[in-house]
Formats: structure tokens, sequence, C-alpha cells
């Protein structure tokens, strides 16, 4: 499997190394080629009228408050279920490692899985006190509810995303050859590495 994995990571190289060439050459001798192919690729598709539906407010509470101990209850006994599965069903990378068929060339799936692991009992483990406040004190949870209601719109920070700029490819489009001899020399010493 991490064979596989490598091979596929040195053909990522090799195509882009080809890629890299490619591009140094019509950089050196056509770069008003690749002025209209950054040009092309430099149009900004903005994400603001799919993310607008976001920005609405919806009020869940009320469902959750008004059967608040047949879903606390369902949610509770969710997650210690999903607990007792995360903990006994992941292995941990020595358990991975150690498991018939499996070798040491394999720790990197091993360290995932025991991520995964790791992330996920966080996460159940946040979600606990909270389906015990929702089934046994709504009260106390009504009144931290006001808190975590605040919706922190990422407009604002996405807006400098939604500027284009392009003084970057101005500058390698005017130091045309400078960037043309480097990347084809990064692609030759890349395609030498992975193909000689």
């Amino acid at each position: 499997m991490a064979q596989m994995y490598l091979e596929m990571i040195e053909l990522l190289f090799i195509v882009g190394g080809f890629g890299a060439l490619v591009i140094g050459v019509m950089l050196f001798f056509k770069p008003q080629q690749i002025a209209k192919l950054s040009k092309t690729g430099n149009k900004w598709y903005s994400s603001r009228k799919s993310t607008k539906p976001l920005d609405i407010i919806r009020d869940t509470d009320s469902f959750y408050f008004n059967n608040n101990q047949l879903i606390g209850t369902i949610m509770l006994a969710i997650s210690i279920l999903a607990l007792f599965l995360v903990y006994s069903r992941i292995p941990t990378t020595d358990q991975y490692i150690s498991a018939p068929g499996n070798s040491s060339l394999d720790m990197g799936v091993g360290v995932l899985l025991e991520s995964l692991r790791w992330i996920l009992l966080a996460i159940i483990l946040m979600g606990l006190p909270l389906w015990g406040l929702l089934t046994f004190d709504p009260e106390k949870l009504k009144r931290v509810n006001t808190y975590l209601n605040r919706w922190i719109s990422t407009r604002l920070l996405l807006l400098p995303l939604e500027k284009m700029n392009d003084s970057f490819d101005i500058f390698v489009i005017q130091n045309h050859r400078i960037f043309g001899a480097f990347f084809v020399l990064g692609a030759c010493f890349i395609l030498f590495n992975f193909i000689g």
C-alpha cells in the first residue's frame, strides 16, 4: 500500500516537472502566452451568492428545548456508544503496525488512524456535557445558549480574497527570462531525480 502511494507521489512530481518545463520554456520564449493564461486563470469566481443563505439565522433551539429529555437521552446514548466504538475499534499506531499483514511502512496509515481516533474522542467528550445539560438542566443551557447563538460572519475576513492581486504575475512577466530559467532548471532537476 505504501509503495502505491510513493509511486503516485513520484508520478505527480514527474507530471509537475514536465508542466514546469513547458511553462519555463514558454516564459523564456513566449511570455505573452503566459500573460494570457495568467489573465484567464486569475478570474475570480465569488462564492458570495452560494454562501449567502448561510448568513440567515434559523431557529432550531425551540425544537430541542421542547423535546429536551427525548433528544438529550438519545444523543447521550449515541455519544456513549460512539465513545465506546471509537475507543475500541479504531487502532492506535502501535496496534495497527503490530496487526498481521501490516508492516512498518504502513506507519503513516497508523498515525492517521490514531489522529482520527483522538479527534473523534475529543469531539464526543465535548458533546457529552451539552447533551447532559439538555437532558437534565435545560434552563442552564438556555442561559449559555445566548452566547452560543452569536453569529460571526466571515464576510469581512473573506473580502481581501475577493480582490484581484496580480502584482506578482506582472513581476514574473517583466522578468520572464529569469523565471523561465528557474522553471526549466527546477524541472530538469526534478525530472533527472525521478526519471534518471
